[in-house]
């Protein structure tokens, strides 16, 4: 494994476009949070906060955080698309297969990838909730509520893994990207919303929309009317079957098919 990720790090090492995606990628996620947080600190959301309590108190700022960061995180399976297909465009998953590579370790070189972006990703929004929870919250430190953050660390890597089998199956950058955007950002909602529809609630554990399920923001549950929702487990388990399949499958495409 150690010489998989060494191999990894040579290829990125001066890649400037992974740089560059992956700093702003980053940085996206505690300037969205800081940006809205302090746009709801005025006088008149304060007024509001002390009916229906501050979304960026703590506990309720894991939650608000989680949620937000569930929209924002887009650019982290661009990130994983192009690493992936730049194996395909550039032929290096070929050569490291002729260096001695199996099929599968290719694999495991992608999953490096989604697990170190989850985990970095996971630690980044951490850290910004943190510090806004301690600016413009008005209760002390705690870890209550945090299990909204895992939540939102499980949709990440649903949609990482989405990301990882798109690139394998059409091998192209522009096409690859086309398609994950599409399906994050409007497939995906509108298959839920008509499965919810004329089948039930069901609809809500689609891939993505089994995450969001768990991570509305806190003030639309007190203005909303109540609509039904599973227990967190069925959620939970959707989300970690949605990945299962999506790895499977992934290995099923590299292991079967031509390189």
């Amino acid at each position: 494994m150690k010489q998989i990720i060494y191999t990894e790090w040579l290829k990125v090492k001066n890649y400037r476009t992974f740089w560059v995606m992956l700093l702003l990628a980053l940085i996206v996620i505690p300037a969205g949070n800081f940006m809205v947080a302090d746009k709801f600190s005025d006088l008149n959301f304060k007024q509001l906060g002390k009916l229906i309590g501050n979304p960026f108190s703590f506990p309720n700022v894991w939650l608000t955080m989680a949620s937000m960061n569930s929209y924002i995180s887009l650019l982290f399976g661009l990130l994983l698309i192009i690493l992936v297909t730049n194996e395909y465009t550039y032929r290096t998953n070929r050569q490291n297969v002729i260096d001695g590579w199996e099929r599968k370790e290719f694999v495991y070189a992608k999953l490096f990838w989604l697990v170190a972006i989850s985990l970095t990703t996971l630690l980044v929004a951490t850290v910004s909730s943190l510090l806004i929870g301690m600016i413009y919250g008005d209760a002390p430190f705690t870890f209550e509520g945090y299990e909204y953050m895992l939540y939102y660390f499980l949709q990440l890597n649903v949609m990482l893994t989405i990301a990882l089998l798109i690139g394998v199956l059409v091998k192209r950058a522009g096409l690859g990207i086309v398609l994950f955007i599409a399906y994050n950002m409007m497939l995906d909602q509108l298959l839920s919303f008509f499965v919810k529809r004329y089948v039930g609630p069901v609809g809500g554990l689609l891939p993505l929309q089994s995450g969001d399920e768990l991570l509305p923001f806190p003030l639309l549950g007190k203005v909303m009317p109540y609509v039904f929702q599973y227990d967190t487990y069925v959620y939970v388990t959707a989300m970690i079957a949605y990945i299962t399949l999506g790895i499977y499958l992934v290995f099923r495409k590299v292991l079967k098919s031509d390189l």
